[in-house]
């Protein structure tokens, strides 16, 4: 895989990452009008794809050169 297929791959991963923190978010705080039993966890989601997106960063300044670790 060339450097920048692996570049590519990284922004579309850190834009799906962006996606799934602002639906989560949003389906979090949204009034809850309906009572339903069961529930996907928004917040966790969020939270996970938050995660996701700081690791995808660090490996696109790795992919620019920068030394994020030893």
């Amino acid at each position: 895989m060339s450097h920048s297929d692996d570049l590519l791959i990284s922004l579309i991963a850190l834009a799906v990452c962006g996606g799934l923190v602002f639906v989560g978010f949003r389906q979090n705080f949204k009034e809850k009008t309906e009572f339903r039993r069961v529930r996907p966890p928004w917040m966790l989601i969020a939270l996970a794809a938050i995660s996701v997106g700081f690791m995808v960063l660090v490996h696109i300044a790795n992919l620019f050169g920068l030394e994020t670790g030893r």
